[in-house]
This record gives C-alpha cells, structure tokens and sequence, in this order.
C-alpha cells in the first residue's frame, strides 16, 4: 500500500501550489518564454520562499519520502494539464490553418495570418506571395498597408494628447484649426469626429478621389483646404455616418497642437515606446523593405493595383503599414497602461452609436456562440488599393486576430470578415464549415465563355438549385463591381444587363440605383440616368456623389442648353 502525505506536508504543498499558479500566470503573458523554461523557472522560483521548511520536513525521512511523492504528483499534473492544452491549441491551429487555407485556395484571401488566445500563439502562418512578379512568399514581417486600421492609433494619439491636458473632447474643430469653415468647425467636436457623428462629407466618396485626388501630392493642410466641403449632412452628434474626412482631420489637429509631423508623433508616442520597428506612414518617395505589392482580383486573375498617393491621400485616416508582429505589439500595449492610463482607456473603448469607440466597432454578446460565455468584440477593417486589412480583439481571453492581405479581399463579399467569423468559431468550439468558393466567380466564367445573358440565367438556377454549394456573402456588391468590369471594359450594354438583375435582387439599395445611374449617364440616357439618380437620394440622402451627377444632368436638360 502506498504513503499518503501527512497533514503538514498537504499544507505546505498547498502554499507551493497557489505560488505555482500565480508566477504561472504572469510568465503565460511573455511570449518570449518557452515551455521548458517555464518549468525550470517555477521548480526553483516556487521552492525558494519555502525553503526553511523544506528542510525541516526533509531531517525526517518518512516526511520526506511522503513530500516528494505528492511534490511529483503536483509536477505531473501541471505538466499534463500544460500538454493538454497544447494538445488542444495544436488542433484548433489545424482546423484553422485548414480553413484559412481554403480561402487562400478560391483567392478570397492572401497574406499574413495571425491568432492569438490566452496570450499564446495559436496560429501564425502566411499564404500566398508579397510580390508575385519576383516570387516572394510573405513572412510575417512583411510590409502591408493597413488602411482604416490606422484610425485607432490616430484616436490613441488624441487621447494621449488629452492624458497631457493638451486638448478637449469636448473642444471645438475651430479651437485648434483656426482656417477650418467656422460655420462647421465651430459646432463640431473632437468627440464627433472620432466616433463618425461629425456630419462632415465622406471626401473618399467625392466622385474625384479616384480620378484625381489620389494623385495629388499636397501638405495635408492644402489638400484639405482644396477639398473638404463644410456642408452638415446632418446635425453633429445626432447621427453615425463613417467619414474619413473628420479623421483626416484629426491628423491635422495633431500635428497642429504638437508642431510635429504626424507621422513623427506616432513614432514618438507610440512606434518607439512599444517596439513597433516596421510601421509607418507610406510615402511614396520612401524605399521601404519587405514592403509587399498591392494587387487587384479582377475576375480573370491579379494585376497590380493602381497608384494612390497614401500620405497626402489618406494621411491619418488610413495611410499606415504594419507587419502581423508589430500588431501583435499594439495588442499587448492595449492591455497594459504604457499608452494611457486606466481612465483614458475606458474612454477610449467606450462604444457610441453604432456601437463606434474611438477607432474600433465595440460590441457585448451574451452567450457567444453559444458557449455560454459573455464577451466583448472589438473590431475594425481596413482596405486601401490593393491592401485589405482586419483584426478583431475579446479581451476576456486575450483573443487577437490580425490578417493582412495584398490583394484587396475585402472587396471580394467581404471575406475578411468571414475568416474571422470562422476562427472565432474555432477558438469557441463550434461547428465551422469550410469556405466555399465565391458564387460570381462561377458565373463570370459563363458569362465570358458564352453570354452575360446566359450567365445571369445560370446564376438564377445556381441560386435557386445550388445555394448550399457556393459562397453568397457580399452578394450585392460582388454584383456591383461585376457591373463596372463591363462598364470598364467599353460594354455599358452588358453592364446595363448585370445591374438590372442587381436592382431585381436589392431594390432598396441606393449603391445599385447610383451605379445604374452612372450607366445610364454614360450612354447620354439623361433622363433614366436622373431617376435612378433621384432614387439614389431617396434612399440615402447623404449620397454626394448623387447630388452632384443630379446637378450636371440638370444642366444638360435645361432648356438653355
């Protein structure tokens, strides 16, 4: 029959116990320690406040004998509860690599993946090429534009500024941009323009940006002056409407209030502090290294994507680039008070309407995935030409997802979103399936080989017959922008075929009637051109792009011209 441990041996293992945990615990946040270390360390850290006991127990052998048996067998069940675990996190890594994977496979995803739970890396892999001219694979130090994910380090750097007592949340555009319109600056705050309840002209969706203001190479002063209309799409703070002209702005503000390049307060305030050696701020002079090439999905296959101005174009609205381990860094900052003390950051991540914080999408969910766990999302996509970005935090468990793709994904039925959506899955131990293949791809291959005609009849069977078989997310925008791979192809007829089906399928969708407008402008159609114009506005009043295109076929249909 075995010893059984006496009363006082129980005891002081009980003690050892509770400090194994607790030094535990604070080693699993360093990634930088490895398993084996870990278990040396804690045989002589947890043992050295006991020492004087220790000896007393071991002057007596039976003591001892009893000591060393239950000391084994505490060891031995930390070390299969850490096998365990490991077990487990090396089969969601496969089931995710698997899914990843399969969306790397149907070209709905290509880049640096990176997954973390608990502080320990579950998965951190990349798929496909960096630069697919010269054959280079991605790493995960590779260069990516991260788009509007840039919009919570400008937030951060506010409130940094706002920690200093060097500005107010609650203060005006006018009080630190004295040039800025006073009828709009001086009503707008700085709480509004983070949270998107400003009011201001989306400037990305002026008709220009793509043909003109991407090209400009101006202070962001002047280019804002040029530019930025003051025009309220709707009373400030009254409304959420995502605009990158009030992040825009907020740079501006920055560097107004610390006489510094913005891109040189981010390196000093926040790149420096936490070791974030490969971000920035792209400018287009700059040689930058393991940078990867930007590329479009365009139905026949990748081409490079076009040119845009990313500092003057974009600047602190979305013109940063980062690697997947930086923003591991970023991550890891967020749970500590090195950027912003406990206040500040409450503010920072509380969410407003829309459930928009300050630079991140904060969500509750109760029952998440039905694990019976209550948790917090906070999330924010990016997408820029040729670049598609997403990450998504629970800070209950330290969950961290980052993926950065080169070849414009996000575009393509929003699928970023969706490889989110199924890691979450994984890490809550649900039922993900694999990821089909997108349905327009499909249906492009007919239209090219035969007709477009017989590929919108072959999409309605497919839709009707093969659902389950074929992946529909983003639906109505992957209708969209085949329409405009006709339309820029010179064939506006086949294109007029394309949104036609579109409009059947989502009449309420004030984008479908827009790009119908524009066909209909194109082929000097004035009239059906000004409906769907006019529906446009009915459906989204704040459409400037519909009020302009209004406005110039006016002109043309007056009777003066």
């Amino acid at each position: 029959m075995g010893s059984i441990p006496n009363r006082r041996s129980v005891l002081l293992l009980k003690n050892i116990q509770e400090q194994h945990q607790q030094i535990l615990e604070k080693i699993q946040i360093n990634p930088f320690f490895s398993k084996k270390w870990v278990r040396l360390f804690l045989i002589g850290r947890v043992l050295r406040p006991f020492k004087a006991s220790l000896q007393q127990i071991i002057k007596s052998e039976s003591i001892m004998k009893n000591f060393l048996l239950a000391f084994l067998v505490l060891l031995s069940s930390n070390t299969f509860a850490q096998k365990f675990t490991s077990s487990s996190n090396k089969e969601k890594a496969k089931k995710i690599d698997l899914i990843i994977g399969k969306y790397h496979d149907y070209n709905l995803f290509n880049g640096s993946a990176l997954v973390v739970q608990n502080g320990e890396i579950i998965l951190q892999k990349n798929y496909g090429k960096a630069d697919m001219n010269w054959n280079i694979e991605a790493t995960s130090d590779t260069k990516f534009r991260i788009g509007s994910v840039t919009k919570q380090f400008t937030a951060m750097l506010i409130m940094q500024l706002k920690q200093e007592g060097k500005i107010k949340l609650d203060g005006k555009i006018s009080d630190y941009l004295p040039w800025f319109n006073k009828m709009a600056g001086s009503k707008i705050t700085i709480h509004q323009l983070l949270t998107h309840t400003s009011g201001l002209p989306n400037y990305t969706d002026f008709p220009d940006f793509k043909t003109k203001m991407v090209f400009e190479n101006l202070s962001g002063k002047d280019f804002a002056i040029k530019y930025f209309k003051d025009n309220l799409g709707f009373e400030p703070g009254t409304k959420h409407n995502y605009c990158n002209t009030g992040y825009y702005l907020l740079g501006l503000i920055i560097e107004e209030i610390t006489r510094k390049p913005y891109e040189k307060v981010l390196q000093e305030k926040i790149f420096d502090v936490i070791g974030m050696k490969n971000t920035g701020i792209e400018d287009p002079k700059e040689i930058i290294s393991k940078y990867a090439q930007g590329y479009d999905f365009d139905y026949d296959g990748y081409q490079k994507t076009d040119y845009i101005n990313i500092k003057t174009a974009v600047f602190s609205a979305g013109g940063m680039y980062s690697t997947a381990n930086d923003m591991r860094k970023w991550d890891d900052a967020l749970y500590t008070n090195t950027l912003l003390n406990e206040e500040n950051k409450k503010i920072y991540f509380t969410p407003n309407l829309s459930d928009y914080a300050y630079g991140l999408v904060v969500q509750k969910h109760q029952n998440f995935l039905g694990s019976g766990k209550d948790i917090t999302t906070m999330a924010h996509s990016g997408g820029i030409n040729g670049f598609s970005c997403n990450i998504a935090r629970i800070p209950e468990e330290k969950i961290y997802v980052i993926l950065l793709d080169n070849t414009r994904a996000g575009k393509r039925g929003g699928q970023l979103e969706a490889v989110i959506d199924d890691v979450f899955g994984v890490l809550y131990n649900t039922k993900v399936d694999l990821p089909k293949p997108l349905i327009i791809f499909e249906v492009y291959k007919k239209m090219k080989a035969e007709s477009v005609e017989k590929g919108i009849v072959y999409l309605k069977e497919l839709k009707k017959n093969k659902f389950d078989s074929y992946n529909f997310n983003g639906f109505e925008n992957e209708l969209n922008r085949l329409t405009y791979k006709f339309l820029g192809e010179g064939k506006p007829d086949d294109a007029l075929k394309i949104i036609d089906y579109a409009v059947s399928e989502f009449p309420n969708s004030s984008n479908i009637y827009d790009t119908r407008g524009e066909i209909y402008f194109n082929k000097k159609d004035y009239n059906a051109s000004k409906k769907d114009y006019l529906k446009t506005l009915e459906l989204n009043p704040n459409n400037d792009n519909a009020k302009e295109m209004l406005s110039k076929i006016n002109q043309i249909l007056s009777p003066k011209n």
